[in-house]
């Protein structure tokens, strides 16, 4: 995972196998940076708490969060990473 300097939005990106994610890099159970936890297949878990978070979707699939992530489309042009926000 890396977080996204001088993006308008806390983002952070990752890459699982030859999938890119980014994502609003804040849990939304403690407003804590999810790039200081790990991640697990699609799934990035909150280092605070354990909650976890679809990369595909943003949806909680652990507690202590009860409400997703924003997760925004990504489109990689040779070398780019590209991030579409709103």
């Amino acid at each position: 995972m890396r977080v996204v300097a001088d993006a308008p939005i806390p983002l952070a990106i990752c890459r699982v196998k030859d999938e890119w994610f980014a994502f609003e890099n804040n849990c939304t159970h403690e407003d804590f940076p999810l790039t200081e936890g790990g991640v697990d297949g699609t799934e990035v878990e909150c280092a605070l708490h354990g909650a976890r978070f679809c990369l595909r979707t943003g949806e909680v699939r652990a507690f202590p969060a009860s409400c997703p992530i924003r997760v925004f489309p990504v489109h990689v042009e040779g070398d780019v990473i590209q991030v579409e926000l709103p």
